[in-house]
């Protein structure tokens, strides 16, 4: 374990050496300033070090993270130059972005001996039972997640990595080659470069529709194991523990119709709907005996109140609907 004052001494080092960084960068940087930079440089192995490290990163990043500051808040986040290349120690560097938060921020992060070249800490993202969300994530890809889900992302050098809870969510991913998005969910891994599908972990049974582009599935403990490929217009099917998924053609518009405020039913059981329905508003739903949950329903229910939505599916299906003071239950009629 290092000591205090190595800590301390790292830090501030990394903070010259970021001082530094920002300066030279500038057009009012002058011959003399150059001169001491040389210096400070040369006056120390750790100097050098340090500016390397930082250096190395700024260069090597293709987009620079973004890093918080000590209350929480965005420091900064710019992508580099596609032209970029690792100039030599000469006025020429000026031609580079000019970066002096970003540079002090990766100061910071060096100086607590944060690895920014592998894992980033991860965001957690939830719905409550009637809401939805959707985030924008910093590489620009879009989630949209269904009510009562949770999702933690985590935007790493190598990669993008999700992991899904029980959840719902429309995913579409931000084409990048270099970062593979990957989703843990259940016993599976899900791996995208850029694509937009519905995934949905409920209850062991993970549900995967492809709207644009193609995703592979894999066991999560076998991720370099042959992909099973999902493309346009086609759903795949796991129940967790099994060994295999069924692939088949998917109806889309079923599988994204919740964004628009809709569920969509082709002879599903009753216990389906009333799982959505408790999802979807805050009042519990569920079905009185087993009896009424193998009901088959086959419909288009418009969840735009709680209240309209149980009247039109008791119209369409052989149902009454009870409240009581634990929520809602539903009676084969």
């Amino acid at each position: 374990m290092r000591k205090t004052g190595e800590v301390q001494g790292e830090g501030r080092v990394a903070e010259e050496a970021a001082r530094w960084f920002a300066r030279l960068q500038g057009e009012a940087a002058t011959g003399d300033d150059w001169l001491a930079f040389e210096r400070w440089l040369q006056s120390s192995p750790a100097h050098a070090q340090a500016y390397e490290q930082l250096e190395g990163l700024w260069i090597d990043l293709e987009y620079a993270p973004v890093v918080r500051d000590l209350g929480g808040r965005p420091v900064a986040a710019a992508r580099r130059r596609t032209s970029a290349r690792r100039p030599s120690r000469a006025p020429t560097r000026r031609g580079w972005l000019a970066a002096g938060a970003v540079a002090a921020s990766l100061a910071v992060a060096l100086g607590l001996g944060v690895s920014l070249g592998s894992r980033t800490t991860a965001q957690t993202f939830q719905t409550a039972p009637g809401e939805t969300r959707e985030v924008a994530l910093t590489d620009g890809t879009r989630i949209r997640l269904n009510a009562a889900s949770t999702v933690s992302v985590s935007l790493d050098r190598d990669a993008r990595r999700v992991r899904m809870a029980d959840a719902e969510a429309v995913f579409d991913v931000a084409h990048d080659e270099k970062r593979p998005f990957l989703i843990a969910v259940g016993d599976r891994q899900v791996r995208v470069v850029g694509t937009e599908f519905n995934l949905k972990n409920r209850a062991g049974l993970v549900d995967l529709t492809v709207r644009r582009g193609i995703v592979e599935v894999r066991p999560a403990d076998a991720p370099q194991a042959a992909p099973t490929r999902v493309t346009v217009g086609q759903e795949l099917r796991h129940t967790a523990g099994e060994p295999g998924s069924i692939v088949q053609p998917a109806d889309t518009d079923q599988a994204f119709a919740w964004t628009a405020g809709q569920l969509i039913y082709r002879d599903q059981p009753l216990s389906d709907v009333a799982a959505d329905l408790s999802r979807r508003f805050a009042t519990p739903v569920r079905t009185a005996d087993a009896r009424t949950a193998a009901l088959r329903f086959s419909g288009v229910l418009v969840t735009d109140d709680e209240t309209a939505v149980l009247r039109r599916l008791s119209a369409y299906a052989p149902v009454t609907v009870e409240r009581t003071e634990a929520g809602v239950v539903l009676h084969h009629r």
